[in-house]
């Protein structure tokens, strides 16, 4: 179906000042995850027993956060009993992966086929991203901090799709009845794409400016300064993921939109990104097979 750029403009500016304006769209983060974020991001000292302080307050999403770290996909050598005693074997850094993977799934979970999504396709769609671009950043031998920060990323690079789905429900609108990219294609429908609302729940959620930048940027063609590397991982493994339909509706995958200049940034040959896809391909699964039902306690 071919859509006219012109049709319910009325309705478009209506649907963008709503998403813009009501904050109260954007759902907020658990107390303790905004508590636990906020430690994070100030970086000023803080001990390990600051966050024990506020986890104790919410044994369910300890729970979870202890699922993730003992699923393969992180491959202790032995269980891991506390989170006290995964950050002495991870670092700090990856705290923040553990509670937004542990946070984020109620989010994702949802119903959102309006955008070719299987059931609970978003957040196996985003768990592929994830898992796909940390372990793309190992095998082009990025920092332990670019490994971490692109899982966070990649987990909540579609994010935004939370605010758009239930204008397109509401209009019975699904992405892939109709030609285009699918950012074209959610601006022609509602005025604004889910790159824009998910840099809002970033700004919301105070996520940073890095994952802010990535969720902007993943469905363009420049690379935003400064994160330029995280940014070409997320969009290769974004891509990949929907090459292989993980999360989408058979035949209801978007458009590739591999990009030469992620590639040639990353120093991928041919035969690199082959190398690369095939340990990608194998983390996905592996993160699907494990954290499938992390949003139910």
């Amino acid at each position: 179906m071919t859509l006219s750029p012109l049709s319910n403009l009325a309705r478009h500016d209506k649907i963008k000042r709503e998403v813009q304006q009501k904050s109260e769209l954007i759902p907020s983060l658990p107390d303790v995850v905004t508590e636990i974020l906020s430690l994070l991001n100030n970086n000023q000292g803080a001990e390990l027993k600051d966050f024990e302080k506020h986890l104790q307050k919410d044994a369910s999403l300890v729970a979870r956060m202890l699922r993730v770290v003992n699923s393969p996909f992180y491959g202790m050598p032995q269980t891991v009993n506390s989170i006290k005693e995964a950050v002495m074997i991870l670092g700090f850094r990856s705290l923040r992966s553990l509670v937004l993977a542990a946070t984020t799934a109620n989010y994702l979970e949802r119903n959102f086929s309006c955008f070719g999504h299987s059931e609970k396709g978003l957040w196996i769609h985003s768990l592929c991203v994830a898992s796909g671009a940390r372990t793309l950043a190992k095998e082009t031998r990025q920092k332990a901090d670019i490994r971490e920060g692109v899982f966070v990323a990649g987990l909540l690079h579609d994010i935004g799709k939370m605010l758009l789905g239930p204008f397109l429900a509401e209009s019975n609108s699904n992405i892939s009845m109709y030609e285009g990219t699918q950012t074209e294609i959610e601006e022609t429908l509602l005025g604004m794409n889910h790159t824009e609302s998910g840099a809002m729940i970033a700004e919301k959620w105070n996520l940073g400016p890095m994952v802010k930048n990535v969720i902007q940027n993943h469905h363009g063609k420049n690379l935003p300064e400064g994160y330029e590397v995280e940014t070409a991982l997320i969009r290769l493994a974004d891509n990949y993921a929907k090459e292989l339909g993980k999360g989408f509706q058979e035949g209801h995958e978007p458009e590739l939109e591999y990009l030469q200049a992620d590639l040639d940034l990353l120093a991928l040959t041919e035969e690199k990104w082959d190398d690369a896809k095939f340990e990608m391909k194998e983390a996905m699964e592996t993160a699907i097979a494990t954290l499938d039902n992390l949003g139910k306690n």
